[in-house]
């Protein structure tokens, strides 16, 4: 998006009086509670494009909505066949649980990808818009619960533990 390439992209997919909203999302693990165990849950922010990147990285302004709250479980009770797949397993179900979460969330706004609403741009004028998932931003941890890979593994190149130096 810093380059404007997906923009100009996804604009050439919409008619002309249409204007491409990119919708940026954000996630961390965030911990709740000491009360009550190791209570942890995972919010999802969403914010558009539109919104200039010095205003949009500052808390205080609010550029970001909380759009859904993930839950974030061990699975530590589960029980499985084999040793492998008890150390395994718990990991692998937090990253199809993250991705059905985020498939859900997404399907809500499959239909105005293909359907113009009348929306408000940051400089007060109404337009209609196309909402289009451009970007999530994350932490390394939540980067490879993303690409759906163990922990101790290079996102940008895939190379194991024993590869590193």
């Amino acid at each position: 998006m810093h380059t404007a390439r997906l923009w100009h992209e996804l604009q050439a997919t919409v008619p002309p009086d249409v204007t491409v909203n990119p919708a940026i999302f954000a996630t961390d693990c965030t911990h709740v509670t000491n009360y009550s165990g190791d209570g942890k849950m995972r919010p999802m922010y969403m914010s558009t494009g539109h919104i200039k990147k010095a205003i949009r990285n500052k808390p205080s302004r609010r550029a970001f909505l909380v759009v859904a709250f993930y839950p974030e479980c061990k699975f530590a009770k589960t029980v499985f066949p084999t040793a492998t797949q008890q150390k395994d397993m718990p990991g692998r179900l937090r990253m199809r649980l993250f991705h059905a979460c985020t498939k859900i969330l997404l399907e809500t706004m499959q239909p105005y990808q293909y359907k113009s609403i009348e929306m408000v741009d940051p400089d007060g004028n109404v337009r209609l818009q196309r909402i289009f998932p451009a970007m999530i931003i994350t932490d390394k941890p939540d980067q490879n619960l993303n690409a759906a890979i163990n922990q101790n593994w290079c996102i940008p190149c895939l190379a194991e533990t024993s590869d590193l130096g």
